[in-house]
């Protein structure tokens, strides 16, 4: 599996191509480009994105725009971290919980006085959902829809773990910074470049007091500008990481590629193919369905034109067939009872024919219901059961009107309605809508 680590910083954007296979994960690529401004960042990705097509995109947004607190629950299960998180950090951040978006990352941390053993230290992270549409309209304008996105301390975080440390060290890329104790990464975080000196001085000792530890040395990736690190009368060095012998342009977009404990494209904002495994069972389901379907009328037939023997061998067939469908489940009485019923649970969930109607009826009515003067492109088309979910770009917020208008018009459909209407990038209107099939008469 090809795997795309991207870093947009500022001014710069860069990525690691890496290539994950059985048993090894190998570094194939990597480039770094400077943009002045938005129009060239998405030219730059509109050129590369062509090359990535198929691959898991992890892409970064700068650790200055969230916010994040060090929390101490006494599990560990991530789960159960995802729930308490959000009451945890309500009384301790200046937002509406609404308005952000929020996942978290399990650190290490050193022994201090008064902490419980046992306890589990959490970074609950935070991003405002304003960022992150923006940033996701952005890379959509330049041909990119990430499976993942992240801060980028957390792809700091992750190649640091490739270089080796002892005693308390500071890990340093542009404004980013990890904090490691030997072999563990117990910080990291993002710092303001305005004011090198003062903004240096006033982080290190922000986080000597938070942790309990006393900073030794500096290591400053790839050459990169210390930011005021160097005046502090540290012990700085400059390093290049490598990965099984090979080297990136810039390391924290290597980084980005092999992390994967986080991610904030959730809820609204969740990547539209993270549902494949469950389109993967619903198209296992049809089939066993059909199947069923089939075997039932063959053992109806059988079972009037042959002995008992040989309805006796066919019977072990279709115990055969049922335990290559489902290996993990016991054997029922009556398995093509069993699988019949089967295939009427899916047609309920997933609406096989459950609204009477095809996915190309559907498509057929929705596409006679839209008047002829109004042009529309959709990228989405998703019916389940009797839900009808489509989402496009349409020239003015007006056609969207008159779309609903038309398709409520349309016999086969019940209830419709607008979920989102936004201007998008390129100057077309984004929507989403939710149709109610009727049921069939």
């Amino acid at each position: 599996m090809k795997i795309v680590g991207l870093h947009i910083e500022p001014a710069r954007v860069s990525a690691s191509i890496v290539e994950k296979g059985f048993r090894s994960t190998e570094l194939k690529d990597s480039f770094s480009a400077s943009f002045r401004t938005e129009a060239e960042l998405i030219a730059i990705l509109k050129e590369r994105s062509g090359d990535w097509k198929g691959a898991r995109i992890i892409v970064s947004i700068p650790g200055e725009r969230f916010s994040q607190r060090l929390l101490h629950f006494p599990f560990s299960d991530r789960k159960r971290l995802e729930k308490a998180l959000p009451f945890e950090l309500e009384d301790n951040v200046p937002y509406d919980l609404d308005d952000v978006v929020i996942d978290h990352m399990v650190v290490g941390e050193i022994a201090k006085d008064g902490k419980a053993k046992g306890e589990t230290p959490v970074l609950g992270i935070m991003l405002p959902k304003s960022v992150l549409k923006q940033q996701l309209d952005v890379l959509a304008a330049g041909g990119l829809d990430p499976q993942a996105i992240v801060p980028s301390p957390v792809g700091l975080a992750a190649v640091s773990r490739m270089v080796p440390t002892q005693g308390t060290v500071l890990i340093i890329s542009g404004t980013d910074l990890c904090l490691k104790n030997n072999e563990t990464v117990i910080a990291f975080r993002s710092f303001s470049a305005s004011a090198a000196t003062g903004s240096a001085a006033h982080t290190l000792k922000a986080l000597e007091n938070a942790y309990g530890v006393l900073v030794e040395r500096v290591l400053v990736l790839n050459g990169e500008h210390s930011a005021g690190w160097e005046n502090l009368g540290l012990v700085l060095e400059h390093v290049a990481p490598e990965y099984n012998g090979k080297k990136s342009e810039e390391p924290v977009s290597l980084g980005l590629a092999l992390s994967g404990e986080i991610n904030f494209r959730k809820g609204e904002y969740a990547y539209r193919l993270a549902d494949e495994g469950t389109r993967k069972r619903k198209r296992t389901l049809i089939v066993a369905g059909v199947i069923a379907a089939l075997l039932a009328v063959t053992n109806l037939g059988v079972k009037f034109t042959v002995v008992q023997s040989g309805y006796g061998k066919l019977d072990r067939e279709i115990k055969g067939i049922y335990q290559q469908l489902f290996p993990q489940e016991a054997m029922p009485g009556d398995p093509v009872r069993y699988l019949r019923d089967k295939l009427n649970a899916g047609r309920k969930q997933f609406g096989v024919l459950g609204s009477g109607s095809s996915a190309l009826d559907a498509m057929r009515a929705v596409t006679e219901g839209i008047p002829k003067e109004v042009r529309v492109s959709f990228s989405e088309f998703n019916l389940e059961g009797d839900r009808l979910k489509l989402q496009g770009d349409a020239p003015s917020f007006e056609s969207i009107d008159k779309i609903k208008a038309e398709l409520l018009k349309v016999p086969s459909f019940g209830e419709v309605t607008v979920l989102d209407t936004r201007m998008g990038v390129d100057s077309k209107v984004k929507f989403r809508l939710d149709i109610k099939m009727k049921p069939a008469t």
